[in-house]
């Protein structure tokens, strides 16, 4: 069966295309968001030569077709008339979606997801600089060294760019406003501030600093308030100004209100959960 059959049969038994609200995919999973789940046949889509499983959780049903995923759903797009995203604005999306859990770990899943390809490149470069300066075959104080370290290691100091630009696509609000925000948090003159010997305030309430990059708590949280924000300044603003008004509103209140309250909040959360994997890690590494 050929990627376009595969496709076909899928919408065929998740109940046909009117049935499904919107369809986005992860690494290996397409992940609809069905009007009624209960007119897909699970056992028949288990049966199909190339689907894995059938997951149905947080509000997605997720036929699970491996690394063929990204040429299967092009297939879908490409023949069928499908909402390519999260759900369309229709009042009869499934109604499973709705506990706050639910709701926090599809955000988090769909901010990563279409980060998944860029993360495991950069992370294969430097796995293989890990084995090139294993056997010698690399000098790691070299110039060409440094090119390809910095290749893969710029994702993961940008990371929180690339969180604060994904999560606000999820969120449907400005994707650039979003990672203007992070980049706020990465500018020099921000950062020169971890250094400073002085008071570090804003505004008279001061500030307690930390070193955003590679993070991605601050822009998760960061992002998940900006959304309302964006929507709300949006719905009150004239159209003559909205182009420059709103996105300023945004990155004056966003910029500020995470380096004062969100970061540090953050990190002690991620300091936290890191404590408790070490804790579980010396308790019992196979539970771990």
């Amino acid at each position: 069966m050929d990627n376009k059959q595969l496709g076909d049969k899928i919408i065929e038994l998740v109940g046909g295309e009117e049935n499904v609200n919107s369809l986005v995919h992860c690494a290996t999973r397409l992940r609809f968001k069905l009007d009624d789940s209960s007119k897909a046949d699970d056992e028949a889509l288990k049966e199909l030569p190339d689907v894995l499983t059938v997951v149905e959780k947080g509000g997605q049903y997720q036929v699970v077709v491996g690394n063929k995923v990204g040429k299967v759903y092009s297939e879908i797009m490409d023949n069928h008339t499908i909402h390519s995203g999260e759900s369309a604005d229709k009042s009869t999306s499934n109604a499973k979606n709705t506990g706050i859990v639910a709701k926090v770990f599809e955000y988090i899943s769909g901010t990563f997801s279409p980060l998944i390809p860029a993360l495991a490149g950069a992370g294969m470069i430097k796995a293989l600089l890990a084995v090139l300066d294993m056997l010698n075959l690399i000098n790691i104080e070299g110039s060409t060294y440094s090119v390809l370290n910095a290749a893969s290691s710029g994702l993961f100091y940008f990371l929180p760019i690339f969180v604060g630009i994904s999560a606000a696509r999820k969120l449907n609000v400005n994707p650039f406003v979003g990672g203007t925000i992070a980049a706020g948090l990465l500018d020099p003159n921000f950062t020169a501030l971890l250094t400073s010997t002085g008071k570090v305030d804003f505004m008279g309430i001061p500030l307690v600093m930390s070193d955003y990059a590679s993070t991605v708590f601050p822009m998760l949280i960061a992002i998940a308030l900006y959304a309302p924000l964006e929507k709300f300044v949006k719905k009150f603003t004239p159209d003559t100004i909205q182009l420059f008004f709103v996105p300023m509103i945004g990155i004056l209140v966003m910029v500020p209100l995470t380096a004062l309250v969100f970061g540090p909040f953050s990190q002690y959360l991620s300091t936290g959960i890191a404590s408790i994997i070490t804790f579980l890690l010396v308790l019992s590494p196979v539970l771990t």
